[in-house]
């Protein structure tokens, strides 16, 4: 007797650890369900199941999908209900499931011509983000070489001049009183440079004298109101001998 109990814990112990399903009669086990995706319509709605797209009255491994919301999927399963929202028991979040790829899925399959507009819509604004990030990217990326390229030779133009606290080229707004400094201006230029077209004139001005005081020609000022020009004007004033 002792011996049928020992069998028979050992036998409901296995039964649990290799989640062997007991009898309906007992409660069936719900199944791991990981909803990664959903794309919602009134009309005709789409969720992604363990990686695969489906709709309403569908099934997924015996699993039924019975209603699908904007945030969570319903589903039935011999004779239980019960419902998942996105994320859960899911191994990675969401975000990070190939969401691309799912798109694709969804307008690669058989569905009405309304979801499938709609997939595509959601696929080509992932694609437009993704392009926008990129170029966001690649434009910070070259405002800070160009900023770090304009700082250096506004330094080197100040250490030839013999004009101090060079560093002021790397902060805003000082680099703009150490310029009027290399141009031997007074500081009273700033509300000059504040006037619209004035400005203008000023900064041909300012930068025909630091032109002189690197002895250049004057006339090098005048292409600093050039674009790729004034790149070119302020890295020779900086590196020339």
């Amino acid at each position: 007797m002792g011996n049928k109990r020992i069998f028979f814990i050992f036998l409901l112990a296995f039964f649990s650890v290799t989640g062997v399903v007991y009898p309906e009669d007992a409660g069936a086990q719900l199944p791991n369900v990981c909803v990664s995706g959903i794309m919602y319509d009134a009309q005709s709605s789409l969720a992604v199941v363990n990686g695969e797209p489906v709709k309403p009255g569908e099934e997924i491994n015996g699993i039924k999908v019975v209603k699908i919301s904007e945030s969570a999927v319903s589903f039935e399963y011999k004779g239980q209900s019960f419902e998942k929202r996105i994320g859960d028991n899911c191994i990675t979040s969401p975000f990070l499931y190939k969401q691309t790829s799912q798109i694709t899925k969804i307008i690669n399959r058989p569905h009405s011509s309304q979801v499938s507009a709609r997939a595509r819509r959601a696929n080509s604004r992932i694609s437009i983000f993704h392009y926008e990030n990129l170029f966001m990217f690649v434009l910070l990326i070259v405002a800070i070489l160009f900023y770090v390229y304009n700082s250096l030779c506004l330094q080197k133009i100040a250490a030839k001049t013999n004009t101090p606290f060079g560093w002021f080229a790397w902060l805003p707004i000082l680099n703009v009183f150490l310029i009027l400094m290399i141009a031997n201006k007074s500081f009273w230029w700033l509300i000059l440079l504040l006037i619209p077209l004035v400005n203008l004139a000023c900064i041909i001005i300012i930068w025909m004298e630091i032109a002189k005081r690197r002895n250049k020609p004057a006339w090098l000022g005048l292409l600093m109101m050039l674009p790729v020009a004034n790149f070119l004007v302020i890295g020779y004033l900086a590196f020339s001998g």
